[in-house]
């Protein structure tokens, strides 16, 4: 994947600071650890222990080794457990700053136990 290039739902773009101004929701820069559970960009189940970027009410910015679908469903554990919902993987990028692979998660249920309420 190219470096800096977007992949979301509707085609690939560049990552543009005017996404702030589009979101719904706030993003609170936060990093907690979290366990990501689904299926890789080659269907291979994996389970990673990672943390987050930034989350909102209906999901996160989470930092990922390896490369996953856009669309695919995953599962979000944190707080040993207390919290647990799936999300759809809606973005997928590398960041230009860091070179870390990320993944924008939003959650397809109602949550309980989140960060943000």
């Amino acid at each position: 994947m190219k470096s800096g290039t977007l992949r979301k739902a509707g085609g690939p773009s560049r990552m543009p600071d005017s996404w702030n101004a589009k979101r719904k929701e706030t993003r609170i820069l936060l990093t907690i650890p979290v366990v990501l559970e689904g299926s890789d960009d080659g269907n291979v189940a994996f389970r990673e222990e990672t943390v987050t970027e930034n989350v909102s009410k209906s999901g996160a910015c989470i930092i990922v080794d390896r490369i996953l679908r856009l669309g695919s469903i995953v599962t979000v554990s944190a707080f040993q457990g207390k919290f647990k919902c799936q999300g759809e993987v809606r973005a997928i990028w590398v960041d230009d700053h860091d070179r870390r692979k990320k993944v924008g998660v939003r959650f397809t249920e109602s949550t309980t136990n989140w960060v943000v309420s």
